[in-house]
């Protein structure tokens, strides 16, 4: 089996609350992306669990998989072994990744899939202890950009320093490269997404008064303050 055949297959590891099989796949585009950069000797890690993995066991890699359900694990493993495919190399990891992640040894990896929970705030906490990892060079994919969290995080990367855009599949999927060193977690005002939508120095002053005036206030607020310069 090879990724073409994985995509027609549309295999569903995956339940509704009812419990009947569900097919929630990631777009054919990034399954083909992922088929195409990685290979036998990476090392690559995702959050959350499908098709993505059964790429990952495809191409080799030395695979890490945090999933929080067991029973999709044993979807995943269940299907590779009917269909002939060496999952030796992919390392199932069972829990919540905001728990799961910070336990892992801190080695390198060179791709990272983020397509856990999209909750706030794990989508946020999967690239701080998983995307921070990567090697210079290395890849990582935020999964559902058409999701609040995954949409600020798409955002954040493509203004932050160290990482570079280099596809894109609009209200989907978006894949980064990092380019430089990451250094350690830096303050808010060394994060230009982060600092430019923040109401600092001039625009704080301006969204106060403009608060101030809506509630009649401002005049009042001046007189006070003036008083007690005085």
């Amino acid at each position: 089996m090879d990724v073409e055949a994985l995509i027609a297959a549309a295999p569903a590891f995956h339940t509704t609350d009812a419990g009947e099989p569900l097919h929630i796949g990631s777009d054919p585009e990034v399954l083909r992306f992922i088929a195409a950069q990685t290979g036998p000797g990476m090392a690559t890690l995702e959050t959350g669990i499908g098709g993505s993995t059964v790429v990952f066991a495809l191409s080799g890699a030395r695979h890490t998989c945090v999933a929080y359900s067991g029973r999709e694990i044993d979807r995943v493993r269940r299907y590779c072994e009917e269909h002939g495919i060496d999952a030796g190399g992919v390392d199932f990891r069972q829990g919540r990744s905001e728990h799961v992640l910070p336990q892992l040894d801190p080695d390198p990896l060179d791709l990272v899939f983020i397509d856990g929970s999209h909750a706030f705030p794990t989508a946020f906490l999967d690239w701080m202890y998983a995307g921070r990892r990567l090697r210079e060079g290395g890849l990582v994919i935020v999964d559902d950009t058409q999701i609040w969290t995954g949409k600020v995080l798409r955002r954040f990367l493509i203004e932050q320093p160290g990482w570079e855009l280099v596809h894109d599949v609009p209200y989907r999927t978006a894949m980064f490269r990092r380019t430089g060193d990451l250094g350690e977690l830096v303050e808010w005002n060394d994060q230009p997404y982060v600092l430019r939508r923040s109401s600092t120095g001039l625009r704080r002053l301006a969204v106060r008064a403009l608060y101030l005036v809506r509630r009649g206030e401002l005049r009042s607020t001046v007189r006070r303050r003036r008083a007690r310069r005085a």
